[in-house]
């Protein structure tokens, strides 16, 4: 499985435990948490996450907030 993946399935296993419709992701922990470039997590937000997949990603400074519509 690709790193890319990997993160994708990660992210939405998060959404799966979450009873919100949305999560919190610190860009900086989850790229250190699997060995990779933060600019990594921002290609699979910015490519697997799209409003047209039913998502909308708010950029804040320290995160990124994903919801799930």
């Amino acid at each position: 499985m690709r790193m890319s993946d990997m993160i994708e399935e990660f992210i939405k296993e998060l959404f799966e435990e979450e009873e919100n419709d949305y999560i919190e992701i610190q860009r900086n922990d989850l790229a250190e948490q699997f060995n990779c470039v933060p600019s990594q997590i921002n290609y699979v937000i910015s490519t697997r996450f799209k409003p047209s997949q039913g998502y909308y990603v708010e950029s804040k400074r320290g995160g990124r907030r994903s919801h799930n519509n």
